[in-house]
Parts: C-alpha cells; structure tokens; sequence
C-alpha cells in the first residue's frame, strides 16, 4: 500500500514538472464567451448579442482594439461597454475586461449558418481570433408543462370540486393556449385564474412564465357514488401538454318524511288514539343508517312510533312507520302543529310539520244534546202547568 502512494506521488511530481511550464508560459490575449454559436429564428428586428470577455495572459498593461472580420454582407457590428459604443478596451495583467458584440444581420438575409470572427490587438503585436457562429431560421420548439396540485379531490354527489394547475410555457416566445377539459357524460368544467372568477377559454403566456389556473367541475344531478377521471388539456397548433385528476365521489343518503301518500295533515278526536302512516323515503345515492323518530307535540300530547328507530333504508327504497297520536283530552275543537323528526346517522336530522284537526267526541255531542232535549222538555212542562192560571 505505501509502495502505490509513492508512485501515485511520484507520477503526479513528474505531470507537474513537465506542464507546470508550458501551462505558466502562455503570454498574450485571449477573447471567450459563453455561447460562441447562436440559433435565431429571423433577423428581422433581431439585435444578436455576443457576451465578450477580453483577458490579459502575464503582459503588461495595454489597450486592445476590436474588430470583427469576415462579417455576411450587408451585416452590421457594434461594440457596446460601459453603456456606450466603444472600439477598444483596456487590459490589466491577469484580469479582464467585460465587452459585448452585437450584431445587426441584413434584413433580406435568407436562412443558414453564418461565420465570422471576433478579433483582439494589442498594442505589443500580441492577437487573439475567436470564430463565432450564428444560425438563422432555426425556431425553437413550442413547449408547455401542466401540473395538478391534487391527483384527486374528495367530495359528495351535490360538491362544487374544485383543483389549481400550473401551467407553464416553456417556449421561446409568448404563446396563446386553448383550455379544454374531458369529463364523463353530465359534468361540466370551467378554468378560471385562482383570483377571479371570470371565465377562460385560452390564456396568453411570455416565454417561460408559468400562471396557476383553478379547475372548477360540477357534477349531475343523482351521480352516482365513483370515482371520475377529469383531464385538463392545454394546447396549441404544434404542441400540447396534459393532468388528469380523479373526483371520488362518496354517495351520500337523502331522507323524506311524510304521510301516507304524501298528507301533511289529519284529524284527530280529543283524548283519542289516532295511527298515521309516516313514510320515510331515501331519495340519496347512499344508505341511510340508524335512523331515529321523535316528535315534538302540544302538551299533554302523546305520540308513539313502531318502530321506533329504523335500521337502515337503501338508495332509492323507503320504510314505513307508524305513529300513535293521542291528543290531550282537554284539546278544544280546531288545528294543532305537530313536528315529527328523523335523525340518522348518515344523512343528518330531517323533520316534517303536520296539521292535526281535532274534533270533540261524540259522547259529549249526545251528552249536549240530551242536555238540550231535557231543557226544552222541562221548559214545555213549566209553561203547560202555570200557563193555565
């Protein structure tokens, strides 16, 4: 092992001593930038840019003049520092000096490759070329990303889902993209952006500027429980880009509570029992549980149901219920509010109001009338007796 460190060491001596040299030894001028070829779509009204940097290699301080040689024809060049034109720069030992390059290229020029050079001259005979390249008419390519921030979104049949997307255009100039959604049958989507709520169709976007778009989507009335795939396209003539988010969609029960046949109301007699048929009807897409009556009567009232907790009532079946009343039997002739309630566990308390008109019994209407009777007779027998004095 220590016999590898040696040699590892010895040979990495001998690379020094033999390019320390040669790589301490350059003197002169050299001219870099970072993209030394560039694609440009058109030259119309396209200033091309060349960031330049001119470096001085172990010299003495000098100026260094500009030029640019074997520039197309009708091409024009300027060198621009310090915000303004200049021809020449000024280069300190081991340092540089930061230049830019800015090409006009003739207006009419057709589309291709197009080289030149860049060239640096110091005052002490020492040059530097460096070729550039520049290719007209080459475009790129439309691009554009969409992501979802949910994968899915959770709710019931009558929820409003709604999710953000990012869309991003990753073009190389600002694009109109068309909207659209794919929905299954009965839903509905709209975009909107997520501080308005006006609708879109399309949205326009610089190069490279991302917007988030909010995705509203309104499901059917009576969807079923599931779950529904919605896709969000965003699209151009020669590009497009996709998400696709899952509703679930958790049924969610319904209660309806009336009388036999739909009646909200019934007659009663005074400290009599009276049974009403009640119907409770689950009109929801998912199983009523547990559901539990009570009533809220006049006082002294009675009411009994049987049973009196309902079990369970699929989507779209109903049970039936019913309920004893019993009035007070001080209840006077007239219509008396009687509120039944439904609690179930899965679809929440429903109640129904109910008019009961209560009659008087019939003992006391013949009782009244006897009374009558017995009045009149005693009344004919008094005035039969002393009628005659």
């Amino acid at each position: 092992m220590k016999t590898l460190k040696k040699k590892s060491i010895l040979v990495f001596g001998i690379v020094l001593i033999v390019f320390a040299p040669l790589m301490a030894s350059y003197e002169g001028l050299s001219i870099s930038t970072p993209y030394p070829s560039l694609n440009i779509e058109n030259s119309d009204s396209n200033m091309i840019i060349f960031n330049l940097k001119v470096k001085n290699y172990n010299m003495t301080p000098e100026r260094v003049d500009l030029s640019v040689a074997n520039l197309p024809k009708g091409w024009e060049y300027q060198f621009i520092g310090g915000g303004g034109l200049v021809n020449a720069v000024f280069a300190e030992p081991e340092d540089s000096a930061d230049v830019q390059l800015w090409i006009i290229p003739d207006s009419k020029v057709i589309a291709g490759s197009y080289d030149f050079s860049v060239l640096a001259k110091g005052e002490q005979s020492s040059s530097y070329s460096l070729p550039l390249t520049v290719f007209l008419g080459q475009k790129l390519p439309e691009r554009l990303q969409m992501e979802s921030e949910l994968p899915s979104v959770e709710g019931t049949p009558d929820s409003t889902f709604s999710f953000t997307i990012d869309l991003q255009n990753n073009s190389a100039a600002e694009t109109t993209i068309n909207l659209k959604s794919v929905v299954s049958d009965g839903f509905s989507a709209g975009f909107t952006e997520s501080y308005s709520t006006d609708k879109l169709s399309n949205v326009t976007l610089k190069a490279g500027e991302s917007k988030k778009l909010k995705v509203t989507v309104n499901p059917p009335q009576g969807v079923s429980e599931g779950t529904y795939p919605v896709k969000v396209i965003a699209a151009t003539a020669t590009t497009s880009a996709q998400a696709e988010v899952t509703l679930n969609i958790k049924g969610q029960a319904n209660l309806t509570l009336s009388g036999d046949q739909g009646l909200l109301s019934f007659s009663a007699i005074a400290g009599k029992e009276k049974i009403v048929t009640l119907i409770l009807k689950n009109t929801g897409s998912a199983e009523a549980t547990n559901i539990q009556l009570s009533d809220s009567s006049p006082s002294n009232w009675k009411a009994e149901f049987s049973p009196k907790a309902v079990e369970k009532i699929a989507p779209g079946e109903q049970a039936t219920v019913k309920m004893t009343v019993t009035p007070s039997s001080q209840a006077i002739t007239g219509d008396y509010g009687l509120k039944v309630s439904a609690q179930s566990s899965t679809s929440g308390n429903i109640s129904q109001q109910f008019r009961v008109t209560i009659k008087t019994s019939s003992l006391w209407g013949i009782v009244a009338v006897l009374i009558i009777a017995a009045g009149v007779i005693i009344l004919l027998l008094v005035m039969k007796k002393y009628g005659r004095r």
